[in-house]
């Protein structure tokens, strides 16, 4: 099996892949299936059990709750299920990401991330939402261009009771990348660069705020083209417009416009001491290199997304740099 290299951050990574990749796909193959069959026989001892416990309801009690029982069932089945798609995932990664991370130099990479990355310091940073579960993936840290970088993906969750049972509803606050990117000169104070929704939400959206970001003194920019979609807050607006430039406010607005799903509506960033944090809304998974139900060979397919994932730093440092 070969890697046809297809975009400039992959040049290379063929000859990497024949020597390091391609022999321990045939292992990967044998591994697929094995967790493959373990899903499925999960999933129907978990049917079985539901189909047991609903036939009996239906017998003793009302078919209509044995129906409901055996659909029931079906969340822990496929959660059950799902688990083996995981656990591939994370084979997958443990082969790959080993060269891939070597080939680019300077990078590392953790699958987990659990204890690797701050999201509590990006919610005080203003960047997210209060939540009450952090579900971290895929941390990756290095340099580029003499720029150290850390990003992780993120899902944070809270949750709220309801107001007619003791039961609670769990809602996604964010969904996407964080970072955290060195600045080669610290920043003169706090400062955060946030979502633009009017004027007066924006003021709802301060006096509401809990990390309390929001409430520091707004700065105007007199740039037309970033004031439209950020608001610009410092704790001292002295020296912050010596600092963010118009020509730096321009590639802001760029890396949201082009990096962020949601545009520039899904991007917030904070600068403090020599951190320049981040924050992207994304849905699209990040760093998946492998589905459990395509054989291994799809694997040579699925590398082009991960390099793509992997340019994604290059190119907001790239920006940053001017």
């Amino acid at each position: 099996m070969q890697f046809i290299e297809k975009s400039p951050i992959e040049a290379g990574f063929a000859e990497v892949f024949a020597q390091r990749v391609a022999p321990q796909l045939d292992a990967l193959e044998a591994k697929r299936a094995e967790l493959r069959k373990a899903g499925w026989r999960n999933f129907g001892i978990t049917m079985a059990v539901g189909a047991v416990i609903g036939g009996a309801l239906a017998i003793w009690s009302d078919i209509v709750i044995g129906i409901i029982v055996v659909v029931f069932f079906l969340i822990p089945a496929f959660a059950i299920r799902g688990s083996q798609s995981k656990k591939w995932s994370g084979e997958v990664a443990e082969t790959v990401m080993p060269a891939v991370c070597d080939f680019l130099g300077d990078m590392q990479y953790d699958r987990k991330a659990s204890n690797s990355f701050s999201a509590t310091q990006a919610k005080e940073m203003g960047l997210v939402r209060g939540f009450d579960n952090a579900k971290l993936e895929d941390h990756m840290t290095g340099t580029w261009r003499g720029t150290g970088f850390e990003m992780v993906e993120a899902k944070l969750t809270t949750r709220t009771k309801s107001n007619s049972n003791s039961s609670s509803n769990e809602s996604t606050v964010f969904q996407g990348l964080l970072f955290r990117i060195t600045l080669p000169h610290p920043a003169p104070t706090r400062i955060l660069i946030a979502r633009n929704f009017g004027r007066t939400l924006n003021k709802l959206a301060g006096f509401f705020s809990s990390d309390k970001t929001r409430g520091m003194p707004r700065v105007e920019t007199g740039h037309a083209e970033f004031e439209k979609d950020f608001e610009l807050h410092a704790q001292s607006p002295d020296g912050v417009l010596n600092y963010l430039p118009p020509a730096f406010l321009d590639n802001l607005t760029a890396i949201g416009k082009a990096e962020s799903e949601g545009g520039t509506s899904g991007m917030v960033a904070a600068f403090e001491g020599t951190d320049f944090w981040l924050a992207l809304s994304r849905t699209k998974p990040f760093l998946e290199m492998a589905k459990i139900n395509q054989p291994v060979d799809a694997i040579t397919e699925e590398l082009h997304g991960v390099f793509d994932d992997m340019a994604l730093i290059r190119r907001i440092i790239d920006r940053l740099h001017g």
